[in-house]
């Protein structure tokens, strides 16, 4: 139940975050924005989470990918099929189909930085709220820690 609510917890912080950022940068956003920042900000996690170990800079390349990715397929869908003009960056250097360009790609793989330390933050708090529960074990524990990219445990903290 607690990885259920974390799931839905971090997807609404990030699409929360995506918007305000929007809001802060451009003036305003669109609802779509709400679903795509939170179902990135989950893909950011679950990239910190599988490649605990890698470099910071391969970690950040690859979240600046899948949110590129997921812009581009968003955008596709929302402002090509739906005709809604969320945004445009056809007058941008090399822009794709005026839905994705370089530039807020090199700005995703800054953002992914903040974005991962939030969701390891969260994943902590989360786990240790789940530890506190009536029945946990210290296998369960090890498991979920180990998947948080909690990294060390102590007779104590267990």
């Amino acid at each position: 139940m607690y990885r259920l609510m974390f799931s839905l917890s971090a997807l609404l912080t990030g699409g929360f975050l995506y918007c305000l950022v929007e809001i802060l940068y451009r003036g305003y956003t669109h609802i779509s924005m709400f679903l795509l920042g939170g179902i990135c900000f989950l893909c950011i996690g679950g990239i910190r989470r599988t490649f605990r170990d890698g470099a910071a800079a391969q970690k950040m390349l690859l979240c600046a990918g899948v949110i590129t990715l997921f812009e581009f397929l968003c955008g596709v869908f929302v402002n090509l099929g739906l005709g809604l003009a969320v945004w445009d960056y056809s007058s941008m250097p090399m822009n794709v189909m005026g839905q994705i360009c370089i530039t807020y790609s090199a700005a995703w793989c800054l953002l992914a930085v903040p974005a991962m330390g939030l969701d390891w933050l969260m994943c902590h708090n989360a786990w240790n709220m789940e530890r506190s529960g009536p029945a946990h074990s210290s296998v369960s524990d090890a498991i979920y820690a180990s998947k948080c990219g909690i990294r060390k445990l102590t007779n104590s903290s267990m």
